[in-house]
């Protein structure tokens, strides 16, 4: 590849960890989808989960410790935390094994799914919740997508829905949630030589512009309505996942 069209990646990679941060800063949630799925768009999807490890891990881990409710969260959610965590190692394997067209339809299916549930005000309630049981369920699966695609959210929606936490308390469990995906997934690609020494440079560069983006998006929060950001952000996702499959297919 020639060193101009290197440049152009980098740059066009600097500005989608800022969009990924500017969403991330506006409604909480949003980095990692948004990333991994324009950067899809000019990458390997492999490549692509590599690059936004660093960045993850981070931004959740100041999210999980930004709150004062971490003990109620580990206790009320624990058999859902360490099955999805486990469960990521086995849906790792299958991103190893399966072709990366497969993986980006997979990812796809998912952002349309999870658009459409929002668009459409879709909520699902668990009975049982707290069981061993349900979380056991949850947690496996959605372990397995995340293993795969690095869509952390779904089957995970459906627990949140469930448990009905404040947003303080919410936004608490999703960086818990999500730093220790990403950390596990880290773990992972490194021992198996899935990220090498360039990836883990774009990954640490990320953090600047992720982070300008996450301060603009708080600014963005005071002057545009959070519930018309959420419904764009999620056309977006929609628009992204029909996309995809399209790319894909023809």
């Amino acid at each position: 590849m020639e060193l101009t069209q290197l440049d152009n990646l980098f740059f066009i990679s600097l500005f989608i960890f800022f969009l990924g941060g500017l969403v991330k800063g506006t409604i909480g949630v949003g980095l990692p989808t948004v990333t991994l799925t324009l950067l899809s768009f000019f990458f390997d999807i492999k490549d692509s989960i590599s690059f936004i490890l660093i960045p993850v891990i981070f931004t959740n881990l100041f999210q999980m410790l930004d709150g004062k409710d971490f003990k109620a969260i580990v206790s009320q959610t624990k058999y859902f935390l360490i099955s999805s965590v486990l469960f990521i190692i086995p849906g790792f394997f299958i991103l190893r094994a399966v072709d990366s067209k497969i993986i980006l339809l997979v990812l796809a299916s998912l952002l349309i799914f999870n658009s459409l549930l929002v668009l459409l005000k879709k909520i699902i309630i668990l009975k049982n919740y707290n069981s061993f049981a349900v979380q056991f369920v949850i947690g496996s699966l959605t372990g397995i997508t995340t293993g795969v695609t690095s869509i952390y959210t779904v089957p995970f929606v459906f627990l949140i829905q469930s448990l009905n936490y404040n947003k303080d308390k919410l936004i608490q469990l999703m960086g818990l949630t999500f730093c220790l995906y990403s950390l596990s997934q880290f773990v992972l690609f490194y021992s198996f030589s899935m990220i090498d020494n360039n990836a883990l440079v774009l990954s640490s560069i990320a953090c600047v512009p992720i982070l300008l983006g996450v301060l603009a998006g708080k600014y963005l929060r005071k002057i545009l309505s959070e519930q018309i950001f959420k419904i764009l952000f999620n056309y977006m996702l929609l628009v992204s996942g029909l996309i995809i499959i399209i790319k894909n297919i023809f």
